[in-house]
């Protein structure tokens, strides 16, 4: 509830948990809009850089799939709850960065 978790394959150097806080808050202080569409399971199917989630895939089978927009910010598939601006999140914070691999790091955000 309190808590995330984000996966990416990152080359190079690895952002620190200062940097992230900062960058995620920098990111939800612009309080934008967020809004919803949807695309079909096949759409999705071939528009593989709408999922950009590692680990956790969109829901698919039921004949369609929600896009989330976040105005400016991204744009892909997702399941989850979400609020209808930015700034109702409130602050966050990096407590955690994993090694999960070679290139593979967990990002643990929580809210502040």
């Amino acid at each position: 509830v309190d808590k995330s978790r984000l996966d990416f394959n990152l080359e190079g150097e690895v952002p620190t948990k200062e940097w992230v806080t900062e960058e995620v808050n920098k990111l939800i202080a612009l309080d934008r809009p967020v809004t919803q569409q949807w695309v079909t399971d096949e759409e999705l199917t071939s528009r593989p850089e709408l999922v950009k989630t590692m680990s956790v895939r969109p829901p698919m089978g039921a004949g369609r799939v929600r896009l989330l927009s976040i105005e400016g910010v991204d744009l892909q598939a997702c399941g989850g709850t979400h609020v209808a601006r930015s700034g109702e999140i409130g602050r966050v914070e990096c407590i955690k960065i994993e090694n999960k691999g070679k290139m593979n790091r967990r990002f643990i955000i929580a809210l502040a």
